[in-house]
């Protein structure tokens, strides 16, 4: 009888052991491929009414810095590629210029220059009364960077409680949308990889430049033709568009380039676009450098 007991108890920790173990297994499994998944890059920043200046926003409410820290976390902990708002936010002061001359299109600015596709808007919505009890709404917004493209929209109310934890309050609300709005936005990044990732081209003739984009190259094609064919050819899946041709201007208000490099498999990035194009230009004879700013590229043709 002993014996059989302890063949049982043997048999019931080996099950436990296994069924822990696939737990565990599946748990990585699944974080693997959403680390796979999330390579988009994404900034959470602060909602900010037109006019408000972002950094009074983040000193006057210390509820929004606790709610932007709770949800940049849970992308993190899940594998995503995260850029730090508030230590871009540090980093642009420190340029006096960037900050005194730019200061209406701040948040834009610290966006457009970090590199992200994603931004997700933050906003917290504190309630009181003279009870002590408290409420706090969550709401979230997701946007891609560069077309300002609505990804999700969420919004939560943490219940109301006799207490002044806000911060308990913020958390309550979070982790009642957290899996949903995580999940929604896992599925727009499958859809950048799909379509790639956007980014604007403007094409600028130095002032000292002896060519213009009507100046025929190569086969003789004018200078504008060539660069739209090439941008067209070379656009991921031929996702792109031209937005306008002035005398001294070219602009792609949208072109298309992959994560990933197709062949190499490594991140691919605005930068070697540029390579690619510059190389393009001056096989034809034409001199140009490039300035990357995040997602946008500024070619200079010299």
């Amino acid at each position: 009888m002993t014996k059989r007991t302890n063949i049982i108890k043997t048999g019931i920790l080996v099950m436990c052991f296994l069924q822990t173990f696939s737990t565990f297994a599946q748990i990585a499994s699944t974080r693997s491929d959403e680390v796979e998944r999330a390579q988009a890059k994404l900034m959470v920043v602060p909602y900010t009414k037109e006019g408000e200046e972002v950094k009074s926003i983040l000193d006057d409410n210390p509820y929004i810095r606790s709610a932007m820290s709770m949800v940049k976390q849970s992308f993190d902990q899940r594998g995503w590629t995260t850029v730090d708002f508030v230590a871009s936010l540090r980093a642009a002061e420190s340029n006096r210029a960037f900050q005194m001359d730019r200061q209406a299109d701040f948040k834009a600015d610290l966006i457009a220059g970090s590199g992200a596709d994603i931004y997700v808007e933050v906003d917290t919505q504190l309630s009181t009364d003279d009870s002590g009890s408290a409420s706090v709404t969550l709401v979230l917004q997701a946007f891609e960077a560069h077309s300002g493209a609505s990804f999700s929209n969420q919004s939560e109310n943490s219940g109301r409680f006799n207490t002044q934890d806000y911060d308990k309050l913020i958390e309550k609300a979070y982790d009642r949308i957290r899996e949903e709005f995580l999940n929604m936005l896992l599925i727009k990044t499958d859809e950048i990889r799909e379509i790639g990732r956007a980014i604007k081209i403007e094409l600028n003739l130095h002032e000292d430049a002896e060519i213009d984009f009507d100046t025929e190259v190569g086969e003789g094609d004018f200078l504008n033709e060539a660069i739209e064919d090439w941008i067209y050819k070379n656009a991921y899946k031929g996702r792109a568009n031209l937005a306008g041709i002035s005398e001294k201007t070219m602009a792609f208000d949208q072109v298309r380039i992959p994560l990933f490099d197709q062949e190499s498999g490594r991140p691919y990035n605005p930068n070697r676009f540029a390579s690619e194009l510059i190389r393009f230009l001056k096989s034809n004879q034409v001199s140009a450098s490039r300035n990357i700013k995040g997602q946008n590229l500024f070619i200079t043709i010299k």
